[in-house]
């Protein structure tokens, strides 16, 4: 079936995606690791050759994988639609201390349909024992060959994307026979109070904010039928289960902070005169003691569904 691609709801992301990404690697990328390390694991990562990932945001966890668990001879492409998330991506991993050793490399490819994968990882020669490229693209249209990895990583980025059904379809697409793919959406709303925490913090306080017409939550409310597209995407096995993330961002100040400089928060907060600032913040301060206070015994939660495909 042809993919429908929309460029603008595309160039709308990046856009976004360079808003945040700065933001994003100060206060959510330690709580997003987790995400990430548990489809390295239940993949089998160290023993794939052959690795695609796509939205890999700043590149903490890829650095974790390529220093600790990427195997000798193996290589791995990444990508992301922002072209800022891109550039933190590669000054960070040059930053690294397994960086120094010439037998890792990086490579930073220009944004291209059609990438050669084959001759890229050739080019480099035996010396290189561990190669990882880096490409600005889509989730819905990578510029890679068919069939070319073993090993494909999405970590909570299909639920942002424009249409999931083309996104899998890829995944699919660049797999060999047999190749393993895992995924990360978010969860259910109802298990997820570090999103649905600070919405209610705001209406008690008086604030209204814009309600999306699609909210991130919109392919984990439901296991089975996510299931059933991954399917239809041509995968002839998969496998999915809820579990929990567990955000801890430090302070209530830490998380305050983060709430008001999110992208979903952050434009209705700009919008606050002084008094209505101080309000929220009043409020939450006694809300967040309240729920998660040092009192308490419970923490934020964010649920997330992990689906593991095979093709």
């Amino acid at each position: 079936m042809e993919r429908i691609i929309n460029k603008e709801a595309e160039e709308s992301k990046r856009e976004y995606w360079n808003t945040f990404s700065s933001f994003y690697e100060d206060t959510a990328e330690l709580v997003t690791l987790q995400s990430s390390m548990m489809l390295y694991s239940i993949t089998q990562s160290r023993n794939k050759s052959r690795i695609c990932e796509v939205a890999n945001g700043c590149g903490l966890a890829i650095r974790m994988f390529v220093g600790q668990l990427m195997k000798e001879r193996a290589y791995m492409f990444t990508s992301d639609i922002s072209d800022l998330m891109n550039e933190i991506f590669v000054k960070r991993f040059g930053e690294a201390e397994f960086a120094k050793n010439e037998k890792v490399k990086l490579t930073s490819l220009e944004e291209t349909e059609s990438v050669d994968v084959n001759k890229l990882v050739s080019d480099l020669g035996d010396d290189v024992t561990k190669k990882v490229f880096n490409i600005r693209a889509s989730n819905e249209s990578l510029p890679y060959p068919d069939a070319c990895f073993d090993l494909y990583i999405s970590s909570l980025s299909m639920m942002i994307v424009d249409n999931h059904h083309n996104q899998l379809s890829e995944a699919y697409r660049v797999l060999e026979e047999g190749g393993t793919a895992g995924f990360t959406v978010w969860g259910r709303k109802e298990n997820s109070s570090f999103f649905t925490f600070f919405p209610k913090v705001c209406k008690e306080a008086g604030i209204e904010l814009d309600t999306p017409a699609r909210t991130n939550f919109h392919l984990g409310v439901d296991k089975e039928a996510l299931v059933a597209d991954v399917k239809k995407s041509g995968f002839k096995s998969a496998k999915a289960y809820y579990t929990q993330i567990n955000p801890n961002l430090g302070s209530p100040e830490d998380y305050f902070k983060f709430y008001i400089g999110a992208p979903g928060f952050a434009p209705a907060y700009e919008k606050l005169n002084d008094e209505e600032k101080t309000k929220l913040k009043e409020t939450f301060d006694i809300k967040f003691e309240e729920e998660f206070g040092l009192e308490s015994e419970t923490g934020t939660e964010w649920e997330i569904l992990v689906v593991l495909a095979t093709k």
